[in-house]
């Protein structure tokens, strides 16, 4: 069933969307990422195609041969100016930092959040058409910015630490 549900929601995102898509490695059974590395630095989150996010896709017959030949990889939706998409990545540790922020520069518009893996969740939002880069705390600590030449996991994909999921009240196509 995981790998149905991978492949139509990789579809979905590339044709309801128009977001980019590309397959990454998942987790097996035993919690070891796919890649078969003993010292994965990136479980379950990074690309399975040799260019990673440069071959993200709407294509369907792309996405339909990268999940039939990988059928329970993980989602990788490109961000940036490609996509259209800009997301902000609360980590652990984050939600102080963002409240923080908030404070400073007035209220996030609402949006589409999805809750991730390990309990952080991803903020997404329109990109703006300037160039917009990725960044690991330079917002303050545990906020990340997924921008151009980015790219985050989405659900139904999974790492060691749990699922991600859409948050119900702000799903996308809501």
């Amino acid at each position: 069933m995981r790998g149905i549900d991978q492949m139509r929601a990789a579809q979905s995102y590339a044709k309801r969307f128009g977001w980019p898509v590309f397959p990454l490695h998942e987790t097996n059974p035993d919690g070891v990422c796919s890649c078969g590395s003993p010292d994965c630095h990136s479980p379950a989150k990074h690309p399975r195609t040799p260019n990673g996010l440069k071959d993200a896709t709407t294509d369907p017959a792309t996405i339909q041969d990268w999940w039939s030949k990988w059928p329970t990889a993980n989602i990788g939706i490109r961000t940036g100016k490609e996509s259209g998409l800009l997301v902000l990545d609360v980590d652990s540790g984050g939600e102080d930092t963002l409240q923080d922020l908030q404070r400073e520069i007035g209220p996030l518009p609402n949006t589409v959040e999805q809750h991730t893996g390990s309990g952080g969740r991803h903020l997404v939002f329109r990109h703006p058409g300037t160039e917009i880069r990725n960044s690991a705390g330079r917002l303050g600590r545990g906020l990340d910015v997924r921008g151009d030449g980015g790219y985050f996991i989405a659900a139904p994909s999974r790492n060691a630490s749990g699922a991600y999921v859409w948050e119900l009240s702000s799903r996308p196509g809501d």
